[in-house]
C-alpha cells in the first residue's frame, strides 16, 4: 500500500490561522471529547472568506472564533458558513455564526434537515429510542445511562432557519477557481466534500480521514438502513479522484495519497465484515455482545453508542446479503448468527 505524504508536520495552534494554499487558511478548533480537535478552513470568497465547518457549539469555540475574527482585516468579511454535514463538531456552532455575522448557511438538503430535526426533537427520551436499544441487547440501566449522557450533548440550541442548498455537482467559485460538490452518505445522510480540479485540492470533511475511519452507524431514527453499503460506494467514488490530490480532512493532518487511503478504508471494512461473520459462526449473540467483541476498548456511554451503531451497520450489510440470520426472540431482543 502506498504510504501517505503529509506536507504539514505541525497543525496550527489554538486561535492561529495557517496559510495552507493560496487563499485557503487552516485553523484548529478544540472538541470536548476524546477526538480533541476539528480542522476548519477559510476559503477566499470574493473580497471575504467562506467558513468551512463551524466547530462544536460551546463557549470555547465562540471565544476562538472571536480571536479569528479579530485577526481578519476589516475589509475582508466572513461571507458565509458551509457545513460538510450535520454532526455537532461540524455544524453545532453554525447557528451562532450565521446569526452573529448575518451570513447564509450553505449545506445539502439531507444534512440541513437532519440538523433541524435533531435540534428540535427530544428523541433521546422517546419510546422509539428506548425500544431500539432494548432490541440491541442493552439492559434498562445501560439504556438509561447511555441515553442520559447523549442527551446532554445537544447538537445545537438554535440552528439556522434558512440555508442555500448544495447538491451533487453544484459548482462554486472560491479562491478564484471552480470547485464542485461531491456528496456521499453512510457517515451522515448527504455529506458534502469540495473538489477543486485546477488546484487538485479536496476539502473532505469526514469522508476520507488519514488515520481513522469515520463512524458508520445505524441509529434509532432509521433502524433498518444499510449505511455501510452507501459509505463504501462513496469511498469508491471519491477514490477515483487524482492520486496526487491534496486532501484537507476534518481530523488529522492534510495529506496526499487519496486513492491509497480510500482503498485502505474499503479493505478495513471488508475485514470487519469478515471478522463479524466469523464471530456469528461461533455464537448466537446480540448487537451489544458482538459490539463488545468487535470494539473491546470502550471508555463510556458515547463509545457504547458509536460501537453498537457501527456493529449494527455491519450486521445489516451482512443480513441484506444473506450472510447472517437475524431472529427476534421472546424478550424482544434481536440475536444474530451465521447462515
Amino acid at each position: 500500500m502506498q504510504a501517505l505524504e503529509f506536507p504539514f508536520s505541525t497543525p496550527p495552534s489554538r486561535g492561529e490561522l495557517m496559510d495552507i494554499a493560496p487563499d485557503i487558511k487552516w485553523l484548529r478548533m478544540p472538541l470536548p471529547y476524546a477526538l480533541d480537535h476539528i480542522n476548519l478552513y477559510l476559503v477566499r470568497d470574493g473580497h471575504g472568506w467562506l467558513i468551512i465547518d463551524s466547530g462544536f457549539d460551546n463557549d470555547v469555540t465562540r471565544e476562538v472564533w472571536r480571536q479569528i475574527f479579530d485577526r481578519l482585516p476589516a475589509d475582508e468579511p466572513i461571507t458565509g458558513v458551509l457545513c460538510t454535514h450535520s454532526h455537532g463538531d461540524h455544524a453545532g456552532a453554525a447557528g451562532w455564526l450565521t446569526h452573529t455575522l448575518r451570513v447564509p448557511l450553505h449545506m445539502s438538503m439531507g444534512e440541513y434537515f437532519w440538523l433541524r430535526g435533531l435540534a428540535s426533537a427530544n428523541g433521546m427520551n422517546s419510546w422509539e429510542f428506548d425500544r431500539f436499544y432494548q432490541q440491541l441487547g442493552f439492559s434498562k440501566p445501560q439504556r438509561e445511562t447511555m441515553l442520559t449522557a447523549l442527551g446532554k450533548m445537544r447538537l445545537t440550541d438554535s440552528p439556522p432557519q434558512s440555508y442555500r442548498r448544495l447538491q451533487e455537482q453544484t459548482q462554486l467559485t472560491l479562491a478564484g477557481d471552480p470547485w464542485r460538490v461531491i456528496t456521499g452518505s453512510g457517515h451522515s445522510p448527504e455529506h458534502v466534500s469540495l473538489f477543486c480540479e485546477p488546484r487538485k485540492i479536496l476539502i473532505c470533511g469526514d469522508q476520507l480521514l488519514p488515520s481513522i475511519s469515520a463512524n458508520v452507524s445505524v441509529s434509532a431514527v432509521e433502524p433498518e438502513c444499510d449505511p455501510l453499503r452507501t459509505w463504501m460506494d462513496s469511498l469508491r467514488r471519491v477514490g477515483e479522484l487524482p492520486a496526487d490530490t491534496l486532501v484537507l480532512p476534518a481530523h488529522g493532518l492534510p495529506y496526499r495519497g487519496l486513492r491509497a487511503r480510500a482503498a485502505e478504508l474499503l479493505a478495513h471494512h471488508r475485514q470487519q465484515l469478515q471478522h463479524l461473520q466469523s464471530l456469528c459462526a461461533t455464537q448466537t449473540a446480540t448487537v451489544f455482545e458482538l459490539a463488545a467483541q468487535l470494539f473491546p476498548r470502550r471508555r463510556g456511554p458515547l463509545d457504547d453508542f458509536l460501537a453498537s451503531g457501527e456493529c449494527l451497520a455491519h450486521l445489516n450489510y451482512l443480513h441484506t446479503e444473506g450472510r447472517v440470520r437475524r431472529e427476534q426472540q421472546d424478550d424482544g431482543v434481536y440475536r444474530f448468527s451465521a447462515r
